[in-house]
């Protein structure tokens, strides 16, 4: 008796589209309380609870509790920045949402010590509606120097002008996040993507 043998082949494409589509589900625009129509930074949730990444320099001009978050269904929420701790410059947000049947899903942050050089990115950013790009890993991240603020940054061979673009794997998983900081060095530089 012979038996065949079905091969199920994802095309890059695919898989990109597929995995843009499930990381807009987390991604949020931050806004201030007093100008809701202007775009501080965009963010990415990456618990169940509600806990948003996003720029600390885009954001802490206006304190810890002058923000909403545009979640991707359009509704708006409050969002408090947490007091940062040590030298970070990710910004840790808290949604406050109505209810926990309200969470949103939480994007998977990526290991970076499996990262390689020339792997294929994707970066989701924009002022407006969601824009995309493509590139790869270009330099491996950089730890963060003696007496330097910024974390490690990773550098991709894709630009972004927006705080709070996210960088990701083709599998959808965070890489990094555009911050002042970050950008400082350069267009093509991310922040590392780290747990709160």
């Amino acid at each position: 008796m012979v038996t065949k043998e079905t091969t199920v082949v994802v095309k890059d494409d695919d898989l990109a589209a597929q995995s843009i589509a499930k990381l807009q589900k987390s991604i949020v625009r931050i806004v201030g309380k007093n100008d809701p129509d202007t775009l501080l930074a965009r963010g990415v949730v990456v618990s169940a609870k509600g806990a948003v990444l996003s720029d600390r320099g885009s954001l802490e001009p206006l304190g810890t509790v002058n923000f909403e978050a545009i979640l991707p269904s359009g509704e708006r929420v409050p969002a408090v920045m947490r007091v940062p701790v040590g030298t970070t410059t990710l910004a840790v947000l808290d949604l406050q949402l109505a209810s926990q049947s309200a969470a949103l899903p939480g994007a998977s942050l990526a290991d970076a010590s499996k990262l390689r050089l020339g792997q294929s990115v994707i970066r989701i950013g924009g002022v407006g509606s969601d824009t995309v790009g493509t590139g790869v890993i270009a330099r491996l991240p950089l730890p963060a120097h003696a007496g330097d603020a910024h974390g490690p940054l990773i550098q991709a061979s894709v630009v972004s002008t927006t705080p709070g673009s996210v960088l990701m794997t083709l599998f959808g998983e965070v890489i990094g996040i555009i911050t002042s900081d970050s950008a400082a060095s350069g267009a093509d530089f991310y922040t590392l993507a780290i747990s709160p």
